[in-house]
């Protein structure tokens, strides 16, 4: 039977990570927003061993971009960039041997993906600091494997190689944000699971329909989790309306954004018909994962609510309809939510 492991960023996800690029036998093909000097070495390294290493990077240079791909191919990788001002390539989307598929909210960097320097999770870990995300790892599914290598291999025709000015990028900076040490911290969930009940979709348009589907499917709770949202977008008015229509037949509906919104986006949002909070790094962490929850059901993934996000983007979702999955996602919901500050 398939695997399936749910991980939490900062608690976990980025030991999992590590693990699994670290285990490549043959291949490693990741599609990432950002990659950092944290990350970077264990492409530079499987590389080194000679795994087949595609990396695809936004077009950006900063955040380590730059020197991530000038360092992956000295090594004997392969490195391409994808994106323009309008749309990015924003997915966090990694294939291990073919047969590992990871989907998350969180870049290769340390403030998304701090690990435990032994690769512990709880509670044998002591807790990290680092931004809240959410991550899923799929092993052994035919079709999960396929689709991603699909759309991995299409958007890697697509794209080209770094500009020559990113081989004299000047020094990394780190970027600046306040993040906190979530607490309690918890360890990964590693399920067996039917193969009809995980899916992945890729493409901001192709991730917006399915979570439109699941916002109706929801009759008991609706969870949703993301940085922010853009509620003046047409493909965000849509799955606001759903949710509140959701929350007119007495579904438990709430949002939790990330961080502070602006002021324009807050009092639309005041006036949607459901809870929303978000949360506050004094008091836990700053939200960057991308994520929905219902009764039997959790999607992963890296859209946020807004118009790349949702029609633009190159961006990745798994869906898992697992009630212990959902759970165990709903429940860091719920420690998080707990936390929180009005809107």
């Amino acid at each position: 039977m398939p695997e399936l492991t749910c991980a939490l960023g900062p608690d976990s996800a980025g030991a999992v990570l590590t693990a699994a690029l670290r285990r490549a036998t043959t291949s490693i093909d990741a599609a990432v927003y950002e990659v950092g000097p944290s990350y970077r070495w264990a492409f530079v390294d499987a590389a080194r061993r000679g795994r087949r290493v595609r990396l695809l990077l936004d077009a950006h240079a900063s955040d380590g971009n730059a020197a991530t791909a000038v360092r992956v191919q000295a090594a004997g990788g392969a490195c391409r960039v994808l994106g323009s001002d309008r749309r990015a390539s924003h997915w966090k989307l990694l294939a291990v041997d073919h047969h590992a598929i990871a989907v998350g909210s969180g870049n290769l960097i340390w403030r998304d993906a701090p690990r435990d320097p032994g690769g512990r999770v709880p509670p044998d870990a002591q807790p990290l600091h680092g931004t809240r995300e959410w991550w899923a790892v799929v092993e052994h599914h035919d079709e999960v494997e396929n689709t991603a290598l699909r759309a991995f291999d299409t958007a890697w025709r697509e794209s080209s190689a770094p500009p020559p000015r990113w081989r004299t990028a000047g020094p990394e900076v780190a970027p600046e944000a306040a993040v906190g040490t979530p607490r309690p911290q918890v360890a990964p969930l590693v399920l067996s699971v039917e193969r009809s009940s995980l899916g992945l979709l890729t493409g901001a348009s192709e991730v917006a329909k399915e979570l439109g589907g699941l916002i109706e499917g929801a009759r008991q709770r609706l969870f949703i989790t993301v940085p922010y949202v853009h509620p003046e977008v047409p493909a965000v008015a849509v799955l606001l309306e759903a949710a509140a229509t959701a929350g007119r037949r007495q579904v438990d509906v709430r949002l939790l954004l990330g961080e502070r919104s602006k002021s324009r986006d807050a009092e639309r949002l005041c006036n949607v018909g459901f809870p929303i909070r978000r949360m506050d790094p004094r008091r836990n962490t700053r939200g960057h994962a991308k994520g929905l929850v219902t009764e039997n059901a959790v999607a992963v993934g890296s859209a946020n609510w807004s118009a790349g996000g949702l029609t633009l983007n190159w961006e990745a979702a798994l869906v898992a309809r697992q009630p212990a999955a959902a759970g165990y996602f709903a429940a860091a919901f719920l420690r998080d939510w707990d936390t929180s500050v009005s809107l």
